[in-house]
């Protein structure tokens, strides 16, 4: 049975076990990509140069600021770790910790355990072990957030979509129970587009990095498009502009698609809204929760899309 996370004064350790009914490809997802992250830890991941062993970036909450990290380890699916500081310091010996992840094969479950390690380090004894049980108490609320979103996947509709109001930045994951290329094809073919879409993509030229096109919201006029990024089968970049707009414009979102494999047979797709900070506070909010019921309503015809067309 999983329980909440145990301390070790004399190892100077916090420790945590969870079981995850999903395979270790898909958790393994979950745990170390910024786009999951930000969805169960905090509101922030950022990893300018990707997620590798040596790569430096931050998590981010809105009450506590942003915490520098360092990937110390990345050895896809069985084990992760990082070590993190205070908020506005570099990292040092005396004001972080590592926290450490293996995962194992239970059965058709995962077996996810965190040690975090280093509070000797960290001064007065006091300090040490007040800063041992509130992360104690942090790893049980977030490993818990860990395992809800993983089912949420699961249970192939996601989690509702997260609005981090403060950065202009919407996120949100599903499971699609289709290869990548499949899935990939029915992301980027614009007749495919206006299925599961709902409205008319056309891109003149192709759907190629630099290329310019529209989407059409029927019955309201054209929105233009640019592709900023194009990897097959699994990054898709478009600046999208305003409603009316000949071409993306300086208040345009950068919308990021990225398409993981989970497995041979199914993807995990994440999109991130950027924009909204040209708005001020009432009509940001206003803004990103339209788009917030938009992205749950397209990723869900997306699925379904995707499924179908695999069946």
């Amino acid at each position: 049975m999983d329980t909440g996370s145990t301390l070790d004064e004399t190892a100077h350790t916090v420790t945590r076990t969870v079981r995850v009914a999903a395979s270790r490809d898909l958790v393994f997802e979950v745990l170390t990509q910024p786009s999951q992250i930000a969805q169960w830890f905090g509101q922030r991941a950022d990893f300018p140069d990707g997620v590798h062993a040596g790569a430096h970036g931050t998590f981010g909450w809105v009450d506590h600021g942003d915490f520098p990290v360092r990937i110390d380890r990345y050895d896809a699916p069985t084990a992760f770790a990082f070590t993190w500081g205070t908020p506005g310091e570099p990292i040092r010996e005396d004001n972080s910790t590592t926290a450490t992840f293996t995962l194992e094969k239970d059965g058709e479950k995962t077996q996810l355990t965190v040690v975090e390690s280093g509070f000797d380090t960290l001064g007065a004894a006091a300090g040490r072990r007040a800063a041992m049980e509130d992360n104690a108490r942090g790893w049980t609320g977030e490993l818990d957030e860990l395992v809800a979103h993983v089912d949420g996947l699961e249970r192939g509709t996601g989690l509702a979509p997260i609005a981090d109001v403060e950065s202009g930045r919407i996120t949100r994951s599903v499971l699609v129970r289709a290869p990548q290329q499949t899935t990939w094809d029915v992301l980027t073919d614009p007749v495919a587009i206006e299925q599961w879409w709902g409205h008319p993509a056309r891109f003149p030229g192709g759907l190629r990095e630099g290329a310019e096109g529209t989407f059409e919201w029927t019955g309201h006029g054209l929105m233009p498009m640019r592709v900023e990024r194009l990897d097959a089968p699994a990054v898709l970049e478009l600046l999208w502009g305003e409603l009316g707009e000949e071409t993306p414009g300086d208040d345009a979102s950068l919308v990021q698609f990225r398409l993981s494999p989970v497995g041979p047979d199914r993807t995990l797709v994440t999109v991130v809204e950027h924009g909204f900070t040209h708005l001020d506070d009432a009509g940001r909010r206003a803004a990103m929760e339209e788009n917030v019921t938009g992205w749950t309503n397209v990723l869900n015809a997306l699925v379904t899309y995707a499924e179908r067309a695999d069946a």
